[in-house]
C-alpha cells in the first residue's frame, strides 16, 4: 500500500462534474448502442430553440468567452500561447468585432457564425441551424476558407492559418480523395463530441434533411469518419473549457451534449461497451488531489478507486492550456513536478473508462 501522507497537503477534496440535473441522464442507465443512443436523443430533444438572428450573436457572451473576456474562437486561439489576435464580444456598434455586411478577405478582421457540421448538409433547416452545440463563433475569413470541407488529416497542406489549422488533401486512412480541415489537436476533441451530439440529438424522425457527404451517410458515420473522430475523443479529452460551454448553452437550449458529461457515451454507441453504462459519477470520489506546500510537488492518487479504472489525468491552467497530461500506467498515484509553472488555480482532470471529473488545485 502506498504512502501517502496527507498531514502535509493542502487537500481540496471537491470533485466538480459538470453541473449535470439530477437524474438527467437515467433513462440511459444500462444501455448501449442504438438504444443508448435512442434513449439519449429523448433527453436532449426537444430543446429550446433560439433564434439564429440576434439569439447566436447574443449567446456568445455567455457561452464563447475566454478568461480574459475576449471571444474564444477554435479555429484562431493559440493553446499555451498568443494568437494572432483576439475579438471582443459584441456589434461594432457597441465596440465589439461580430461581423456586419462586409466580406473579409483576411484573417482578424471579424467573427461570425460557424457551423461545424456545414448547414449545407442539412438544408440549413431548424432547428440546428441555431443550435448553439453544433454553431460556434470563428474567424469570417477561417470560415469562409473551411466551407463546408469535412475535417481530417490534412496531408498535403495549401494553406496553413495563423493558429496552425490547415487545408489539405484528407490523409486519414480510408478517408476519401478530396480536402479537408484540420483544427489544432487542443479542438479535435471538442469537434468529434460535437458530431457525436448532432447525430444523436438528430437521429431519427429528425434527420431527413440530413444529406450524405465525406464524413456521413445521412447520420451514419462513414467507417473512416467514425475511425478519426473517435481517436480525436481519446486523444483530447473533455477540458474545462466544454464543460463551461455545455453548462452555458444547457442555461439558454435546456439541452446538453452528453459526450461532454459522459465521455464513455460515445465507445458504448460508436465504440466497444457491451455491458452498457451506468452513471457512474460517484466512483471516482476515492480520488485525492493534493498540491505539496513549498515543494512544487502535484500529487493525484486514486488507490481508493473502485468500480472504475483511470485512464488518463490532465492539468490546465484557467485559460484552458494543457500543461500536463500522462496516460496512466499500472499504477494508482502520480506525482508532477510543477517548478516549472506560474502560481496561481489549476484544474486537475482525471479521465477513467467511464467519466471524467475535475478538480482544482492552487499553487502557492
Amino acid at each position: 500500500m502506498k504512502r501517502y501522507i496527507i498531514s502535509i497537503f493542502l487537500l481540496l477534496p471537491f470533485l466538480s462534474f459538470a453541473q449535470i440535473p439530477a437524474g438527467y441522464y437515467t433513462s440511459a442507465t444500462g444501455l448501449n448502442g442504438q438504444s443508448l443512443r435512442v434513449a439519449l436523443r429523448n433527453i436532449i430533444r426537444p430543446h429550446t430553440v433560439l433564434s439564429y438572428t440576434p439569439g447566436l450573436w447574443n449567446a456568445y457572451a455567455t457561452t464563447d468567452v475566454k478568461p480574459n473576456g475576449k471571444l474564444w474562437d477554435i479555429y484562431s486561439d493559440v493553446p499555451g500561447g498568443t494568437p494572432l489576435y483576439e475579438y471582443v464580444i459584441g456589434a461594432s456598434s457597441s465596440g465589439g468585432n461580430q461581423c456586419g455586411s462586409v466580406s473579409p478577405s483576411a484573417e482578424g478582421s471579424c467573427y461570425n457564425r460557424e457551423h461545424t457540421w456545414p448547414q449545407s448538409k442539412f438544408a440549413s433547416d431548424t432547428p440546428m441551424q441555431s443550435d448553439l452545440f453544433i454553431v460556434y463563433p470563428t474567424d469570417y475569413y477561417v470560415n469562409g476558407q473551411r466551407g463546408d470541407l469535412p475535417y481530417g488529416i490534412a496531408g498535403t497542406v495549401s494553406h496553413t492559418f495563423s493558429n496552425g489549422s490547415k487545408i489539405g488533401t484528407n490523409n486519414f486512412p480510408g478517408a476519401p480523395t478530396g480536402n479537408c480541415y484540420e483544427p489544432v489537436d487542443a479542438y479535435k476533441g471538442d469537434l468529434a463530441r460535437t458530431y457525436f451530439y448532432v447525430a444523436t440529438c438528430y437521429w431519427g424522425a429528425d434527420s431527413v434533411n440530413f444529406t450524405s457527404w465525406e464524413t456521413a451517410t445521412g447520420l451514419t458515420f462513414n467507417p473512416w469518419a467514425i475511425q478519426m473522430l473517435l481517436q480525436w475523443h481519446h486523444n483530447d479529452p473533455v477540458s474545462q473549457k466544454e464543460m463551461d460551454r455545455n453548462n452555458a448553452a444547457y442555461s439558454l437550449q435546456h439541452n446538453r451534449n452528453p459526450f461532454i458529461d459522459h465521455p464513455e457515451y460515445a465507445d458504448c454507441i460508436w465504440g466497444g461497451c457491451s455491458d452498457g453504462v451506468t452513471d457512474v459519477r460517484n466512483d471516482l470520489k476515492g480520488v485525492f488531489v493534493a498540491a505539496l506546500q513549498g515543494s512544487n510537488i502535484l500529487n493525484v492518487n486514486w488507490s481508493n478507486v473502485s468500480n472504475d479504472v483511470v485512464t488518463g489525468v490532465s492539468v490546465l491552467n484557467m485559460s484552458g492550456q494543457l500543461v500536463f497530461h500522462s496516460g496512466t500506467t499500472n499504477t494508482s498515484e502520480l506525482t508532477v513536478s510543477t517548478g516549472d509553472w506560474a502560481k496561481g488555480v489549476y484544474v486537475v482532470r482525471i479521465q477513467s473508462l467511464r467519466t471524467v471529473v475535475s478538480q482544482k488545485v492552487v499553487l502557492q
